[in-house]
């Protein structure tokens, strides 16, 4: 099943061209502690179960547009960008 997922998100990756660099980004993050790679696995793991979890969401442009932004300002990280989306769909919710 995890094999499924990850080709799928790969799948998606490839065709998408505002995606982000998962493997770049999960190595600036294992760099940034001392290069370790229990930490760049695991940072591709749940970089991968963000874009699922992503994918998976209907979320209005605005909200994905923005989060987007925000995902990419930390370097391309979709669990940023899955944390801001819940957080601003709260956010949009709570306001009407």
């Amino acid at each position: 099943m995890k094999q499924i997922i990850l080709f799928t998100c790969s799948f998606f990756i490839a065709i998408n061209a505002n995606a982000f660099d998962i493997n770049s980004y999960c190595s600036q993050v294992s760099d940034a502690v001392g290069g370790s790679y229990q930490i760049e696995k695991a940072c591709r793991g749940q970089e991968y179960e963000a874009i699922a979890s992503i994918n998976s969401m209907n979320t209005p442009s605005r909200i994905e547009k923005y989060c987007r932004e925000v995902g990419q300002a930390v370097g391309g990280s979709y669990q940023i960008m899955k944390a801001c989306i819940h957080q601003e769909t709260q956010a949009k919710n709570g306001m009407y």
